[in-house]
């Protein structure tokens, strides 16, 4: 769930999937973003040759309902990222009891300290392991995905916000106060 762009790794994801496909015949990947860079139909005709068309769908964007209902209809969210700010679809994905599945570059080693997913490089194998791994076990997914809503919720709800906001106001009027005086 993402832009289809070259630091996004989908090329990746799509080669990892054609790697353990076959061990999960009812298995899809759903490529859900917008094509920024021109790159769908190369992974169109990639997915054509191999005769995966029915098990790899392109959405383009999704938004509002079809977003909600495609992530709490997913097992395993993936994001093999090269280099992410501070991903929404991260959270959004955690936030639906998703259990996640990235890169070192998504920046977000708590899913492992937390237990809602795991992290591996962006070399296809690895990531074609750990996707396996994970998709074989649909128990841990499930409470992969409980502890990931369970950490959104503890960091980053609006409450918590709103917490920590304040909490920085107070400290810089003291700052403030304490250089005035």
């Amino acid at each position: 769930m993402g832009r289809l762009h070259p630091v996004k790794g989908a090329d990746r994801l799509i080669r990892a999937f054609m790697m353990i496909q076959r061990q999960f015949p009812h298995a899809k990947l759903v490529m859900a973003g917008p094509d920024e860079f021109g790159i769908l139909e190369k992974y169109e005709a990639e997915i054509k040759e191999l005769g995966l068309q029915k098990r790899v769908i392109f959405t383009g964007m999704v938004t509002g309902d079809v977003k909600q209902d495609l992530l709490e209809r997913s097992n395993l969210f993936c994001l093999p990222s090269d280099a992410e700010g501070f991903s929404m679809a991260v959270l959004e994905a955690l936030a639906n009891s998703t259990a996640v599945l990235l890169s070192p570059g998504c920046h977000f080693p708590q899913v492992e300290t937390y237990g809602a997913g795991k992290v591996v490089a962006t070399e296809e194998g690895a990531m074609a392991k750990a996707m396996g791994e994970l998709l074989k076990d649909r128990h841990e997914l499930k409470e992969m995905g409980r502890k990931g809503r369970e950490f959104v919720v503890r960091l980053y709800s609006w409450d918590m916000i709103v917490n920590k906001m304040e909490n920085v106001y107070y400290a810089g009027i003291e700052r403030h106060l304490s250089l005035n005086n």
